[in-house]
């Protein structure tokens, strides 16, 4: 492969990111390789999940130091709830909703199946959705310390990202289409990758908030404090997920993934940022 066509390959895969992920209006037609009719290979983006979280918390970090000149924290949580659903178009907030109606309950594998590919709201999804979108909400307003809030607004959508990754690779998909067919060519290739960006990421954000050199301890501390809360959360989803749709997952499990560990990340900086310093700090 030439270095313009490698090169290609890497934007595409980039754009193909973004796409799937936010609403933006990435043009793959602009990426050096022709149109298809056919699906894209969506395999080739999965490495780039964590950039594209990473990208949405400096979004988050942003509007939220914006909004900090005039408005209180409740009012500037409710902004970023509000501005991500926008640019993520909803759509692992909708996947959790799915999931919530389809897998709690006592009902057949087959039903469940059913459920997640109906559209409509039924009362479990409503009810996890609502509770979901409260407990962001105090988890954000919980978030005081400037350096622990920086780190976890960027934190929470790599973190969130990464997990769909995990989630794609590592688990059999239940459909011959959806959401998840076109990942269908992945392999472990791509969730390293995706983890050493998501690494890479974790590590920058954490050195560039420190504002001395003696925060860069307790934060590169708290960063994997988060990582390993994290992988916990989502490996007890996927395992429960799974049992539940007799160990495969769908395109809204991926969803409910990503929700979760961002819910994880909010709730658990506050505390695992005081263990961070007493640990550091002795």
């Amino acid at each position: 492969m030439t270095p313009g066509k490698r090169r290609g390959s890497l934007l595409t895969g980039l754009a193909l990111a973004v796409e799937f992920l936010t609403v933006l209006p990435v043009r793959r037609a602009h990426v050096d390789e022709p149109v298809s009719a056919e699906p894209p290979d969506m395999a080739r983006a999965l490495p780039w999940f964590p950039l594209v979280g990473a990208l949405l918390g400096l979004a988050f970090v942003g509007l939220d130091w914006a909004l900090a000149f005039a408005f209180p924290l409740g009012i500037r949580a409710v902004a970023l709830l509000a501005f991500d659903a926008l640019v993520t178009g909803m759509l692992h907030l909708d996947g959790f909703v799915d999931c919530c109606d389809a897998l709690l309950g006592m009902r057949t594998i087959e039903r469940r199946l059913e459920i997640l590919r109906d559209s409509r709201v039924g009362a479990y999804g409503a009810l996890c959705g609502a509770l979901l979108l409260i407990a962001k909400f105090a988890a954000l307003t919980a978030l005081v310390s400037n350096p622990v809030r920086v780190l976890a607004l960027l934190a929470t959508p790599i973190l969130g990202r990464w997990a769909m990754v995990y989630a794609v690779t590592r688990y059999p998909y239940a459909r011959a289409a959806g959401a998840g067919a076109p990942f269908r060519n992945r392999g472990v290739s791509q969730l390293v990758l995706a983890t050493i960006m998501m690494l890479v990421l974790l590590a920058t954000s954490a050195f560039v908030i420190g504002d001395s050199i003696s925060a860069i301890g307790p934060l590169f501390v708290l960063t994997a404090l988060l990582f390993v809360a994290a992988l916990l959360v989502l490996l007890g989803w996927l395992a429960w997920a799974s049992r539940r749709l007799g160990g495969e997952l769908t395109g809204d499990t991926y969803g409910a993934a990503c929700v979760l560990v961002e819910l994880a990340v909010l709730v658990l900086a506050p505390p695992l940022a005081e263990l961070a310093f007493r640990i550091v700090g002795g």
